[in-house]
């Protein structure tokens, strides 16, 4: 027996003739002849080894995406693959998880020799990750000598707990066999089931038995009812090219009323002097209103549509629109995102035209406790795998196959089953018979967690979905359509903040809980009516960390760059102001700050607590995130263009920096450039005070008391301007 073959050696042997043996001759024990064991080994299994050539090409311009297939599409080579004789006609390869649109042709050749046979795909396991293919004759009608693999009818290794492989494959531009001598028996389960870990190719026991094909499978030892062991692998049920294509046709046949196309209109309208926000940009939406998606009837009146927008973007979601095969439009309303994932679900008063949902929603059980129990299938299963998007604009289904390669825990501990090729949103999983059995979701990550383009779609098995769909709890009310007041509002915090740095932590005596002034941020206006003053918030406290509803780990709070991007310096910025006045940020400490902009995207109505220091000793705070007044950014602006300007209120900060409590007067937030205003000498950020010597107390006084003018009854009107402390008074002709 294989005695010297103990340690974990791997031995590459250059391919050699195949000898004159019978492929049914049973090799002899072997004695630890090490190097020559090796060698006589691969002289025996080598005639069971084929050479194929796969000569591969794009589809609808998209390259393959599995190893290096794409690199030998651009290099017009074929793919080489180590394949085995299955029986006299067929041979077996590693699926390389390739579609049959992407194969242009395929060849077949023995060990030594440049002669090749045509072959095409003839079908593929359903339960094993391996390729058939049909060897055809070739011009002169010849087909090649077969010697097929047969398996021992012994189920179990050796005394030692051991086996081995032999791989045919095509490495450093040769054919070449490598024997794994690794020890087998790896792993026990908790139900006390040896593993073992195999790479792929011919799998023998320490006498030479052969035992199996494996495919780099995790595979039990000892099960006789396992398929990759003994005579079982001849079981294996083979999914024949043509039953693959009947049931493709009848997917896509139901997936035609069942994925509707879905419009997302958003209430968003860019203002002249704004820029697009990074919410949008960042976001499917690309600078449009208008967002389409793929919705999964799930019920006669029920879509699940995987949506990649943050929260902000859905808060501005208007209408919603469901497009039937024929083009009618159904009207539907938001019924729910989840909480942690980027998909919302959608109800409609009429009934959807599909009628009855894909099969498996139906029948599953609401009241399962372990999800994992109800996904039905093993590893290395088939599965045909269709997505349908509308990204284009118009409707566009991609159509191929892959495999199921295990099953694990992901974001938040929830089932994934995770595949041989990358998923991307909104993938449908269905089996071998065609039934749905996962769909692709990308997980929706809580506020400070990450960046959403982080998170990668998986496949979430049906079983676990349709139970969360029926579970109000997997919903986060927080994420949800707005008013229209609220669509541009800010969820505030209330406060103006600086950052610390390690003298002034020092000072507050906040050296050791800040880390030196690395963390926190102090302090220096609370604004009445707002989140931190309810939670008893003040001046020269230091904000440490925000524990926000829905996430596991606190968010530190820090200087960050973005938080003082848009502030105002007195001293450098106050000429830059009047000659550039589009170059300068606001004067007033601005309100989109980092505090804000977390709170704003976990969504209103999350509870939150905060953790900061008040005269050196650690406190705790409790508040629910809400609207609150418009700030100046958000303020809807009147127009007035026979002038030349739009104004705005004196909002909450605004009134603090110009000390007018009673938040009298208006502040121009634009001024077109030849125009009247722009002429007298108007910019962007003063405040007017009077009109004609008379106060103006807001918009709707600043209207009454300019109509005069701007509609030409009068020649001409002064206003009193207030800038950077100094009043002085501008004519408008």
């Amino acid at each position: 027996m294989l005695k010297s073959f103990r340690t974990a050696v791997l031995i590459l042997i250059a391919c050699l003739p195949p000898p004159a043996v019978a492929a049914e001759l049973e090799p002899e024990d072997l004695d630890g002849g090490g190097f020559a064991d090796s060698v006589r080994m691969a002289e025996m299994f080598r005639p069971h080894c084929v050479r194929v050539y796969l000569w591969t090409k794009s589809n609808a311009g998209i390259l393959p995406t599995t190893g290096t297939i794409a690199e030998d599409v651009r290099n017009q080579r074929p793919t080489r693959l180590g394949g085995y004789w299955w029986d006299r006609r067929r041979v077996v390869v590693e699926d390389p998880v390739l579609p049959d649109a992407f194969i242009r042709e395929a060849e077949i050749g023995l060990p030594g020799s440049d002669r090749r046979f045509p072959a095409r795909v003839a079908g593929r396991f359903a339960k094993i990750p391996a390729l058939l293919l049909e060897v055809l004759p070739d011009a002169s009608g010849e087909r090649p000598r077969a010697f097929p693999l047969w398996f021992s009818a012994e189920d179990v290794l050796d005394e030692n707990g051991e086996a081995f492989t032999l791989r045919y494959h095509w490495d450093d531009g040769e054919w070449m066999t490598t024997i794994d001598s690794s020890p087998a028996v790896s792993a026990v389960d908790d139900s006390n089931r040896e593993f073992m870990e195999a790479t792929g190719g011919i799998l023998f026991s320490g006498k030479g038995e052969v035992l199996g094909l494996t495919f780099g499978e995790r595979l039990p030892v000892g099960d006789g009812n396992w398929q990759w062991l003994g005579p079982e692998i001849r079981k294996s049920r083979i999914i024949h090219a043509g039953a693959a294509d009947r049931i493709g046709k009848r997917i896509d046949a139901m997936l035609e009323t069942t994925i509707l196309e879905t419009r997302f209109s958003l209430r968003f309208e860019l203002r002249e002097d704004e820029e697009e926000p990074e919410w949008l940009s960042g976001s499917v939406l690309a600078g449009a209103s208008e967002a389409h998606a793929a919705g999964l009837a799930v019920a006669r009146r029920r879509l699940l549509v995987p949506l990649p927008l943050p929260p902000r973007a859905i808060a501005h979601i208007d209408r919603i629109t469901v497009v039937t095969g024929n083009g009618s439009e159904i009207l539907a309303r938001f019924a729910g995102a989840f909480r942690d994932y980027q998909a919302v679900l959608l109800e409609t008063d009429a009934d959807l035209p599909g009628g009855d949902p894909p099969p498996g929603f139906a029948a599953l059980d609401p009241q399962s406790e372990n999800p994992l129990e109800d996904i039905p299938y093993p590893a290395s299963e088939f599965i045909h795998r269709r997505r349908v998007d509308y990204e284009s604009g118009r409707r566009r289904m991609t159509a191929d196959y892959d495999r199921v390669r295990g099953q694990l825990q992901g974001y938040r501990d929830e089932p994934v089953v995770f595949t041989w090729t990358n998923e991307k949103d909104g993938s449908l999983a269905f089996d071998a018979d065609g039934n749905l059995t996962a769909v692709a979701l990308t997980p929706r990550l809580a506020p400070g967690h990450g960046e959403y383009e982080e998170a990668e779609a998986g496949f979430r098995p049906l079983a676990f979905l349709a139970r969360s769909l029926r579970r109000p709890d997997r919903f986060d009310p927080a994420v949800a359509p707005v008013s229209r007041e609220n669509g541009r509002r800010l969820i505030d915090s209330g406060v103006v903040y600086q950052p610390l740095d390690a003298n002034t932590a020092k000072l507050f005596f906040a050296s050791e809980e800040t880390r030196g002034g690395q963390i926190g941020l102090l302090i220096t206006h609370v604004y009445p009516g707002f989140p931190l003053a309810a939670a008893g918030l003040r001046e020269q406290d230091i904000i440490l960390r925000l524990f926000v509803e829905g996430r596991t780990e606190p968010v530190e709070l820090r200087d960050q760059a973005d938080t003082w991007l848009s502030a105002f310096s007195l001293d450098s910025d106050a000429e830059l102001l009047e000659e550039s006045p589009e170059l300068s940020g606001v004067p007033w400490p601005p309100r989109n700050n980092a505090i804000s902009n977390l709170l704003t995207a976990a969504g209103v109505g999350r509870r939150i607590e905060v953790e900061y220091l008040r005269d050196g000793k650690l406190r705790q705070g409790t508040f629910v995130s809400s609207y609150g007044e418009p700030d100046f950014q958000n303020a809807e602006p009147d127009r007035f263009p026979a002038i030349g300007i739009d104004v705005k209120p004196v909002t909450y900060e605004v009134a603090r920096y110009f000390g007018r409590p009673d938040q009298s007067g208006v502040i121009v937030s634009r001024v077109r450039e030849g125009s009247r205003a722009g002429i007298a000498g108007l910019c962007r950020y003063l405040l007017i005070t009077h009109a004609d010597g008379r106060k103006i107390r807001g918009l709707a006084d600043f209207q009454e008391k300019i109509t005069a003018f701007e509609k030409g009854r009068i020649d001409s009107t002064e206003l009193t301007v207030e800038f950077f402390g100094r009043t002085r008074l501008v004519r408008l002709r």
